[in-house]
């Protein structure tokens, strides 16, 4: 298809080569270029499905396709010219180099004069990620390549050979004879960071074949032969610790601290590939953290490190997420992490009904119906007693007729019905049994319910007396949603991803939440009430430790100065999970240590030590957290806990004395009268 534009693009089709019977190239066989190209070419296509050619119009001159009795092969072919601007290439160009690397296509053949376009084809590919960068390259050599600005693409880009071309012009007996020969050159890896781009020699084409049996496409990531990586350190747990900044000169080292789940790999990773990691902490990064982007589209923190491309590898547990994975490389997730709140514990202060904390509500109505119902009971019973059956009794057993109705008689009034009732409720004797013995029966049985009860309330009482105070938790979003406090976190990306969720809760929770850097201050909040802090379990787990212990030395040194101390609320860990988030390692974008990091993190994994590291990080926490309940006093009774006692006497005298003003009030103002009246 042939446009207008500047550039002719070929797309995918198939054909069939003979490599026996077929030439690339026109029929002219001794011109060396075309000969070192076929060559690399020929045995390109023998290990590899799928190649990209990028020729300008001098190199498309040079290699004559023709595709008669050819193989199944596909390739995509770019033509461009001299004019061609990769910073902004046109749609045509962006379409094949996205379904080339789409299709899986991993040999890119690169074939431009002008080295200024191969660099700007490289950059605007490798920033766009339009290319496999871990696939195979052919360019011819130019200068302009290999300027100090180019080094980040020769960090990312290893499996490259560089064609150059030397020639020899001799004369002898008025002949002039030109000798043509190529050297094969790469780029080592790691690049260094002072100085040019260096590349060394691999093998020389001469006279039509290979001089040398030296690997053309070496693997220069699996031993780097102590050469030195940066490695750009944020520490947060669990993935860094302070204690890692020990090992920064020497990572072999051994140490009775834990380091963190990352810096383990790290050193995992370095004993593997045969490097010397260079751990260094961004001057920003205790403050930027991951980092964020500022008005110019520049970046601070870790992951301004990355973008600049001044480190191989990243640690500071990083989320897998598409930021990251845009403006970095992302290992395969090691471990995923809980992100949840850290919100405070307010105390259930319900001392003052402690008389009634032992039954539930519903239990205290079926007393009290019961109690109706006996009471109601005793009364039928006796009233019954006394109009029909006492009266109908033989003469001979007057005497005890009377006995037996002075015996009924405190039942056949409804007061006292109800006084003598509630007395047994309470396990006090009645003054004077029933003769009568049905009546002693329904007596006993009210007693063994009588029994029941109080053994029951009593165990219920002590229990609550010696349990400590019930504490109130938030431990869903829709709980945290729906309280009164404040919740934020470090990372700007949080707050957007609530207010992007399909959730109602999370969109509230987004709505209040606020960006804070200062953890201390947080955390300070939180144990104020006023705030709920966003962050992994493992971290939250290690601040509110590390809040107890400080908790616990401010009391001690109260008592020790015998000052008044404010105690602040304790710090609760919301059981339900935000997110499940894959945690990665970082390294440098379109990193060619990739493969490897992933098999090496793989089998780490399946070995179980980053359960191990994990434990390891987490060790001091939970000593802290396991000392401070030893500490705390439990099952101890205070006068704060007596106070449903005292409230209820209040109550009662308080009852007492309205009754006494009425009961006054009554014989003054209408007894006294009645009385007059009556004389």
């Amino acid at each position: 298809m042939v446009t207008l534009q500047n550039i002719l693009v070929f797309f995918l089709f198939t054909n069939v080569i003979s490599f026996e019977q077929y030439s690339w190239y026109s029929n002219d066989a001794d011109e060396p270029l075309q000969n070192i190209i076929t060559y690399f070419v020929n045995g390109l296509f023998q290990y590899n499905q799928c190649i990209v050619f990028v020729l300008d119009h001098y190199y498309k001159n040079v290699i004559h396709y023709n595709w008669t009795n050819a193989r199944m092969v596909p390739y995509y072919t770019i033509l461009v010219r001299e004019s061609e601007n990769f910073d902004h290439p046109q749609k045509n160009i962006i379409k094949v180099l996205i379904n080339s690397n789409n299709a899986g296509c991993d040999v890119y053949i690169i074939l431009i004069t002008n080295g200024f376009q191969v660099s700007q084809l490289l950059e605007y590919s490798e920033r766009e990620r339009q290319i496999n960068t871990h696939g195979k390259f052919l360019l011819m050599y130019d200068a302009k390549l290999f300027d100090p600005e180019m080094k980040y693409i020769w960090n990312r880009i290893t499996n490259v050979l560089f064609i150059r071309h030397y020639s020899i012009s001799k004369q002898r007996s008025y002949k002039k004879r030109i000798r043509n020969w190529f050297d094969i050159e790469t780029v080592t890896f790691p690049v260094k960071i002072k100085g040019g781009v260096i590349t060394h020699f691999i093998n020389t084409w001469y006279e039509g074949k290979i001089r040398y049996k030296n690997q053309l496409f070496e693997k220069k990531t699996v031993d780097l032969k102590k050469k030195k990586l940066r490695v750009a350190i944020f520490e947060h747990i669990p993935a860094v610790t302070k204690y890692s900044r020990l090992l920064y000169d020497d990572c072999s080292k051994k140490s009775q601290q834990a380091l963190g789940i990352e810096f383990e790999i790290m050193r995992i990773i370095a004993k593997k590939i045969n490097c010397k990691p260079v751990f260094y902490r961004p001057p920003d990064v205790e403050i930027k953290r991951w980092g964020t982007m500022s008005y110019n589209e520049t970046f601070d923190g870790l992951i301004g490190e990355a973008v600049k491309g001044a480190g191989a590898f990243f640690l500071g547990d990083l989320h897998y997420t598409m930021r990251h994975h845009r403006l970095l490389e992302l290992s395969s997730p090691y471990r995923t992490e809980c992100l949840t709140f850290l919100t405070p514990e307010s105390l259930t202060e319900n001392s003052w009904k402690l008389l009634i904390i032992p039954f539930t509500l519903h239990t205290w109505i079926a007393i009290l119906v019961i109690f109706c119902l006996c009471v109601s009971a005793f009364w039928i019973f006796s009233f019954f007693y006394k109009i029909y059956i006492i009266p109908y009794m033989p003469i001979e057993f007057n005497k005890r007729k009377m006995e037996d109705g002075s015996s009924l008689s405190p039942f056949t009034n409804i007061e006292n019905s109800i006084l003598l009732t509630y007395s047994m409720l309470f396990q006090v004797p009645l003054p004077k049994l029933p003769t009568f013995w049905a009546f002693r029966v329904f007596i006993g049985w009210w007693w063994l319910y009588t029994i029941l009860v109080t053994v029951s309330y009593r165990a219920s009482l002590t229990a609550a007396l010696a349990n400590p105070v019930g504490r109130m938790t938030i431990d869903t979003l829709s709980q945290l949603a729906k309280s009164a406090i404040t919740v934020g976190g470090w990372d700007e990306d949080t707050r957007e991803l609530f207010l992007a969720s399909s959730d109602d809760d999370l969109q509230k929770i987004g709505e209040k939440f606020e960006l804070t850097t200062n953890e201390e201050d947080s955390i300070a909040r939180v144990a104020a009430g006023k705030f709920g802090y966003y962050e992994n379990i493992y971290f939250l787990q290690v601040a509110r430790a590390k809040r107890q212990v400080l908790e616990s030395e401010r009391k001690k040194q109260a008592i020790k100065q015998n000052q008044r101390l404010v105690v602040d609320n304790e710090l609760h860990i919301m059981q339900e999970c935000v997110i499940s988030m894959p945690i990665s390692i970082g390294m440098d974008r379109n990193s060619p240590l990739r493969p490897q990091v992933d098999n090496i993190i793989k089998n780490i994994i399946e070995t179980g030590l980053v359960e191990k590291w994990l434990s390891d990080v987490m060790e001091w926490s939970k000593i802290a957290e396991i000392k401070s309940e030893t500490d705390t006093p439990k099952a101890t009774i205070n006068i704060h806990k007596l106070s449903g006692a005292f409230f209820a006497l209040v109550t009662g005298y308080f009852f007492g004395m309205i009754l006494v003003i009425i009961e006054n009030f009554y014989w003054k103002y209408i007894a006294t009268k009645d009385l007059t009246k009556i004389k």
